[in-house]
């Protein structure tokens, strides 16, 4: 199996997110709810080939720095895909997509609440609390439905994908209540509910995250 560089593989795909801010008590939360990847030539396919459920957005950005987030009240969820910069994970799941032949998969995650490193995530973690900002999560109770339409637009697996972190494991087991156990797949760790990054380093641990996963037998 070759390992795939991110200058052939961006050649070949796409990468858009849905961003948006909140702002509760002066404190402005920034997210991403989507993010979705597609080969160049198949954006418009209808259904997703497979949904991936990752830890948060990291610090994706959009890719034009003249882009607008827009600004939403607590409740709300728009769909506003605009072209986004790519991360390493995301390159780690185009390289995913081209062993199984997947045209287009969408990315969601245990929060929406963009951070670039765990401890500034943690951070964002406790003003969540703070701030009872629960909707940040789909997995929340309040946006089930959103969840609902969302799995019925995937025409493939669910693979969890959300790493090890200790702080997470309660969100962690929000998704896995809410999500359906028959069409779930991933790395297993020795401890529930977690599941491996799809994307650790160096390369020996990409590498073996994609030949397990290749392995695999696909659900959904």
């Amino acid at each position: 199996m070759d390992f795939l560089k991110a200058d052939l593989l961006k050649k070949e795909f796409e990468v858009e997110g849905s961003f948006y801010n909140i702002v509760i008590n002066g404190k402005v939360f920034e997210c991403r709810n989507y993010a979705q990847i597609y080969k160049k030539d198949r954006k418009t396919q209808e259904k997703y080939d497979a949904l991936f459920v990752l830890i948060n957005p990291g610090k994706c950005m959009p890719k034009l720095s003249t882009y607008e987030i827009p600004q939403v009240t607590v409740g709300q969820s728009p769909i506003n895909f605009t072209l986004a910069q790519t991360d390493n994970t995301q390159y780690q799941i185009m390289r995913f997509m081209k062993l199984k032949q997947w045209n287009k998969v969408l990315l969601i995650n245990l929060s929406d609440i963009r951070a670039g490193n765990m401890d500034d995530f943690k951070k964002e973690l406790k003003d969540v609390k703070k701030y009872k900002f629960d909707s940040h999560s789909i997995f929340s109770p309040k946006r089930c439905p959103e969840l609902k339409r969302t799995i019925s637009k995937i025409n493939g697996p669910i693979i969890l994908a959300w790493g090890t972190d200790p702080s997470i494991k309660k969100l962690a087991e929000q998704a896995l209540q809410c999500l359906p156990e028959d069409r779930i797949i991933g790395m297993e760790h020795e401890k529930e509910p977690f599941y491996y990054h799809a994307s650790p380093p160096p390369i020996k641990g990409k590498m073996r995250w994609l030949e397990y996963m290749n392995n695999r037998e696909i659900k959904g």
